[in-house]
């Protein structure tokens, strides 16, 4: 053993520590914090003719908005739709879609609906015609959706507006509730399995229901009596809306658009309790119109409550790390293309392992119809106030419990109604 030389030359050995790389963090993992003046709104190329200043968009953009949140489904599945002047600043259509499945229809819905809708009632008179082409606008793109071959489906909850009055239709337990001089008003009617008169119409169709994880459910799989999509289930699950034309009359102050997720924690009246008390205390610390409040907002994704659709399928769900999540982020490719999106809505971990998400104030998708001036174009925030009010109804609904995807829409109908009148009689 003394023949042997032990030394080692510094630059000879094989153990040689080196210095590591520099981490670099992902910025998506990066918490930020979100203003909503920076949110880029979608456009689409303007073809009407139509003068308006760009102060009357900043001014539309005042009084309506939104806030959502992921839960915890693997990915977001609501979406929203938001279109003002529609050939005139009065006009403007509002869509909010909660998706299950998967999200391609609520996509598919988001991107399509509205058009079918106005095409609709371009020439329409009267209530009762405008509710008919509602219901053959929603019919028609179920039908095309259909036609892709594409699973899951959406429930969907929209408001069209025209000068002073407002069409409201729903499908699904999607729900828009009014203000009446304070007081809380349902439209609409959520389209659930446990509805007597909606179980009649699935049994007479040779379908049947029966509960599963608590709920009452068409072939013990889907909650919702009525939606888009969900192509396994069409023969009992239809596309055919609840509609009402309303007029917008001085009593009427705003109207709350939200996916279950907020309805099934809090009640109608102490929704338009919280926007109310939102909007008088901007008032009282004297906010201007236009005037912003950054948003920040984190959530849990823990264990799950009974979602709209049984898990027909059982897959392996990879770890997921912490993370920020928005309406826009895509699905994994594997769950994307997979030709069974229901496979997507998988169980969350249990709360020893629960996965934190941070969500960030989504992106709001604001478009402009087609054939409008370029001024249309150009980027508008969202009212504070009623951001802020939407943000406090979905924190809410978590603090009760709420692990479904949340997306709260608020819309100023006073506003609507001032547009249609002389700007002197009104006072908003």
């Amino acid at each position: 053993m003394s023949g042997i030389d032990l030394r080692f030359s510094h630059s000879s050995c094989c153990l040689k520590r080196k210095r590591p790389p520099n981490i670099q963090i992902p910025t998506l993992l990066q918490p930020q914090e979100i203003h909503p003046h920076k949110l880029d709104q979608d456009a689409t190329p303007p073809t009407h003719s139509f003068s308006s200043t760009g102060n009357d968009f900043a001014d539309f953009a005042d009084h309506v908005g939104v806030f959502s949140v992921k839960g915890k489904k693997r990915f977001m599945e609501d979406t929203h739709k938001i279109i003002p002047c529609l050939g005139h600043l009065n006009n403007a259509f509002f869509g909010v879609y909660d998706g299950h499945g998967g999200r391609k229809a609520a996509k598919f819905v988001a991107d399509n609906l509205h058009n079918n809708i106005l095409e609709g009632v371009a020439n329409c008179m009267g209530s009762a015609n405008k509710e008919d082409a509602v219901k053959a606008a929603f019919l028609k793109t179920d039908k095309d959706f259909l036609n892709l071959g594409l699973g899951s489906g959406v429930c969907c909850v929209t408001a069209l507006i025209q000068g002073e009055e407002v069409i409201i239709s729903n499908l699904g337990d999607c729900r828009a509730v009014l203000s009446r001089g304070g007081v809380a008003e349902a439209v609409t009617k959520d389209h659930r399995v446990e509805q007597e008169d909606e179980r009649k119409r699935i049994e007479n169709k040779g379908g049947y229901v029966e509960i599963h994880r608590g709920a009452w459910r068409v072939h013990g799989v889907l909650s919702v009596s009525r939606s888009i999509g969900d192509a396994h289930l069409k023969d009992w699950v239809t596309a055919e809306p609840d509609s009402k034309v309303l007029l917008i009359s001085g009593d009427l102050e705003f109207l709350v658009l939200a996916t279950d997720g907020l309805w099934e924690k809090v009640e109608n009246q102490e929704t338009i309790d919280v926007v109310t008390q939102s909007r008088l205390m901007d008032q009282s610390f004297g906010l201007s119109k236009g005037s912003l409040r950054s948003i920040k907002h984190t959530c849990c994704s823990v264990n799950p409550s009974p979602s709209k659709v049984r898990k027909v399928s059982l897959v392996t769900q990879p770890k997921v790390g912490v993370g920020q999540s928005s309406i826009c982020e895509k699905p994994t490719e594997s769950c994307e293309e997979g030709e069974f999106d229901y496979a997507c809505e998988i169980e969350s971990p249990g709360s020893k392992s629960r996965r934190i998400s941070l969500v960030r104030h989504k992106k709001m998708k604001i478009e402009f119809s087609p054939k409008e001036n370029n001024d249309c174009c150009r980027k508008i925030p969202t009212s504070s106030r009623l951001v802020a009010a939407c943000k406090e109804l979905v924190d809410l609904a978590l603090s009760r419990g709420s692990l479904d995807d949340i997306t709260v829409m608020v819309i100023d109908l006073k506003y609507f109604r001032c547009k249609s009148r002389s700007e002197s009689s009104c006072n908003l």
